[in-house]
């Protein structure tokens, strides 16, 4: 039985975390998968310029974003995050929304199988942490070796030379070193190394129209030498977002004003790790000065003010224990930039000793605030709120639109000079240690792109303009874009629920005309009909004589097979049984049909060729299955899902039926199924309808021949074969009659698209092995091959470090018996620490989802029970 769902079953959240695949749900939300790796254990993931890399951590998976390093997580918190339009969700919400996303709809109920024990996976080593750790560097050193090849140099200019940046730039000692070219097949890219304390940690890559940053951790950073060479004293620290603003801004600035300058860059948003590196390059170099060269937009302003609160002069060194650790200054204010969409947010802590002196504090800010909305034409700017007020803390909010970023940032800039005059004397610093240093243009190479064209600084600051009203008009045409994308699938939406209106409509009239005296008589009438073709036998062929032999169940195989040959292969019997019981009226009095519309009905009656359907929505085109329920009447007999089955594959529509599954119950009733398989995009569909409504609803009727059937399908298939068949080319009462035993159309057609091979591999990295020995690879390969897949050979190298790299093909059909066994295997072998499973995410999601549905059905498919 299925458990109800508990509002805050924390069992549930583990679920979403181990079902979810959060590639699949991350492409639904709008993200493009733009990378993987080769072994399928990462995935880079891209939309309106955000990077985020999905990995797998023991039962699930979880991901980063490259450009914020507190983003980060599991599909709970990627849901909570960017659900609402960006507002983010809480709990309740992700909860909802996350059952909606597994269910395709808001089903209150979910069946959770659970795991299959995969006992043969228990021999397989346990991994350690130091080995785990040894893999993630090798795989770090490998991506970064086949980006920078064996001898790293740089031997094409041409991009950096497209972005004005000149030869004398470029070999200035600063960038000696720093810059590479990256030969990836016939494509050369310029790379620019990030580097950590522990030396190279990922590589930038950079081509006109293509950027791209490994999927390492972004807790690294560009960083030149010293431009009068290394192991200068360096006065200098600029930082900017790119290695290409840099160039830029020594090729523009630095013969104005030749101090020894470092030049650092974070490849984008900046993360923790990269602001607390940039910090330790200042304790090492005691630079008298940083220079904030960032963008002059609302991101680049936002930067600006966060490094301002947590860039100080260098700290010194003080003993602690055994050890030294650096000395931080007091911070009586503290600062932090967030942003969405559209809004710029400041949050901004003072920490006082009384309530008194914090309120005097706060007072300050106030009034500073209300000084500048007091000199907007337009009214006030900046809100300013109050969230937190204690005894020894004052917590303050302010916030503007996006435009209005540079307010807040001159605000930061106070609360900058005013921590230095509320920290003691002698932890204060130079109140120009930080300076912020903006393009005249957006960027700075923007900048030097037009100062190369000949413009002056007036034209410049002009272009930029242009520049930015350029950028405004392609945000609006991208808004109106999405919001007229949003409007056409509203408008499909209201249009599917007014046909399912009208559907549900029309059953109603229908039932209520079904019950009129009419109709009833008319139903008995089909009924004594029925009753007689498939009480009696039939011709099988010209000059057979009519053979009255009654229908009835059998108590073997053998003697179903002789009895029902008779009629289940006759022509005429099968047309008259089809005739009944899909309510099949002759044409239209007086409608005459011309030889070509008969060549033209019998042509599709035959499906030599799938025809165009324009009318219908390109998912009418997926295979539907429904599924036919037979219940024997009498204990110990058999045999009559088989006539069922005969008649429906010998009818000549384009259905197809599956092979019988059948159990005996304890009073020893068989009660046997079988799938039917259809397309809402044949043109017979009309029929197939009409064949499974009317025998449900005969069967509901109490009909006695139709006892113990039942079709069963879910409500959305039953809506779509509806649709599909009121604009269907062959109706009941224009088909060619001729052709009701038509051949099928060919096995390809609908069997290829039932069942597909599937194809993984799976890598065991394993300290070596003896010859004779069994290793982690073998019994990886034997708990598959147990499993039901098909396994090929281990191929094996061993590396000077002694690990034994392996590797094996395995295959499978998505129409396997023992899919869910399969798809348990390979989940449990993608767990064990070494194994990693290669697989497109789109096949281990088809594969789950299968898995979970077969393992549904299970109970109802037993093998038959003999007793």
């Amino acid at each position: 039985m299925n458990a109800p769902i508990r509002e805050n079953d924390p069992t549930e959240l583990d679920r979403f975390k181990r079902d979810i695949d959060l590639v699949d749900y991350a492409e639904r939300q709008g993200y493009q998968v733009r990378k993987e790796g080769k072994r399928g254990d990462w995935h880079q993931l891209e939309k309106d310029g955000e990077v985020l890399i999905v990995t797998r951590k023991a039962d699930h998976q979880v991901y980063l974003n490259t450009g914020d390093d507190r983003d980060k997580g599991s599909v709970i918190d990627f849901a909570k995050t960017r659900g609402g339009n960006g507002h983010g969700l809480n709990l309740g919400q992700v909860r909802q929304q996350l059952r909606e996303y597994l269910h395709d709809g808001p089903v209150p109920a979910r069946v959770y199988t659970a795991p299959l024990e995969v006992s043969r996976l228990n021999a397989l080593p346990v991994g350690d942490p130091d080995h785990e750790r040894q893999q993630q560097e090798d795989r770090k050193t490998r991506l970064i070796a086949e980006v920078l090849g064996v001898n790293k140099e740089l031997t094409d200019r041409s991009y950096l030379h497209s972005r004005s940046i000149t030869d004398s730039t470029i070999d200035s000692p600063a960038f000696q070193g720093r810059i590479f070219t990256a030969q990836q097949n016939e494509h050369k890219n310029t790379a620019f190394p990030l580097y950590n304390e522990q030396g190279l940690a990922s590589v930038e890559q950079k081509n006109e129209h293509y950027k791209n940053l490994l999927p390492l951790p972004k807790n690294g950073i560009w960083v030149s030498h010293p431009t009068q060479g290394k192991d200068t004293p360096v006065e200098r620290v600029v930082v900017s977002e790119s290695a290409i603003d840099s160039l830029s801004h020594y090729q523009l600035k630095h013969a104005q004003a030749p101090r020894n300058t470092l030049y650092v860059a974070t490849s984008g948003t900046p993360t923790e790790a990269q602001v607390a590196l940039i910090q330790r390059v200042i304790d090492k170099q005691e630079p008298k000065e940083i220079v904030l060269a960032n963008d002059r937009d609302a991101g680049g302003r936002q930067f600006n003010m966060n490094y301002m609160n947590e860039l100080h002069p260098a700290r010194p060194l003080v003993p602690v224990a055994d050890q030294e650790a650096y000395k931080e200054a007091s911070r009586p204010v503290e600062w932090h930039a967030t942003s969405d969409k559209y809004h710029t947010a400041l949050k901004v802590s003072y920490r006082h000793d009384s309530a008194e002196s914090g309120a005097a504090q706060v007072q300050q800010l106030t009034e500073r605030v209300a000084r500048m909305n007091g000199t907007q034409e337009a009214g006030p700017t900046i809100e300013l709120e109050v969230q937190r007020s204690t005894e020894r803390e004052t917590v303050l909010r302010l916030s503007v639109a996006k435009a209005d970023t540079a307010q807040l940032e001159v605000i930061s800039q106070e609360l900058y000079r005013q921590r230095e005059q509320l920290r003691p004397e002698q932890e204060r610093g130079q109140e120009t240690f930080i300076r912020v240093d903006y393009p005249q243009a957006k960027d700075w190479n923007r900048e030097l792109e037009l100062t190369a064209q000949g413009l002056s600084a007036e034209q410049i600051r002009a272009q930029a303009q242009l520049d930015e009203q350029q950028r405004a008009a392609e945000r609006d045409q991208r808004e109106q874009q999405r919001q007229a994308e949003y409007a056409r699938s509203a408008a499909m939406e209201r249009a599917e629920q007014e046909t399912r209106r009208q559907y549900d409509e029309r059953q109603r009239q229908q039932r209520a005309d079904d019950n009129s005296p009419e109709s009833q008589a008319e139903q008995q009438e089909e009924d004594r009909r029925f009753n007689q073709a498939m009480m009696g036998g039939a011709v099988a062929d010209a000059g057979r004589q009519d053979a009255e032999q009654p229908f009835r169940s059998y108590r073997t195989e053998q003697e179903a097979a002789a009895h029902t040959a008779q009629f289940v292969h006759a022509r005429d019997a099968g047309l008259v049984l089809l005739k009944e019981y899909i309510n099949d009226n002759p044409p239209p009095t007086g409608r005459k049909v011309d030889e070509a519309e008969q060549a033209e009905l019998r042509d599709q009656a035959r499906f030599a060729a799938r025809p165009a359907a324009a009318d219908l929505p390109v998912a009418q085109a997926e295979v539907k299955v429904a599924t036919w329920q037979i219940d024997e009447l009498e204990p110990n007999t058999t045999g009559r899902a088989e006539a069922w089955k005969e008649i429906l594959d010998n009818s000549g529509y384009s259905m197809r039926t599956s092979e019988i599954r059948s159990t005996v119950d304890e009073q020893g009733i068989r009660r046997a199924e079988f799938d039917m398989t259809y397309r809402n995009d044949q043109p017979d569909i009309a029929i197939i309808h009409a064949i499974v409504t009317n025998t449900n609803a005969r069967a509901e009727a109490g009909r006695e021949q139709y006892a113990g059937v039942r079709v069963a399908e879910s409500e959305a298939n039953q809506a779509a074969r509806q649709a599909a068949a009121e604009v269907a080319p062959i109706q009941p009462h224009n088909r060619d009659r001729s052709l009701d035993v038509a051949d099928k159309p060919p096995l390809e057609s609908t069997a290829n698209a039932l069942s597909s091979e599937k194809q993984v591999i799976i890598k065991v990295d394993e300290p070596a092995i003896t010859p004779g020995e069994r290793g982690q690879a073998e019994a990886v390969q034997a708990a598959v091959i147990g499993s039901g897949a098909k396994a090929g050979d281990i191929q094996s190298t061993t590396a000077n470090d002694g690990i034994r790299h392996s590797e094996m093909k395995v295959t499978y059909r998505t129409d396997q018996p023992e899919l869910s066994r399969i798809s348990h295997t390979l989940d449990a072998v993608a767990e064990q620490p070494g194994s990693h499973v290669v697989e497109h995410s789109s096949d281990r999601a088809e594969r789950r989802e299968l898995s979970k549905s077969q393992e549904v059905a299970t109970p109802a498919r037993n093998t038959e029970i003999t007793r």
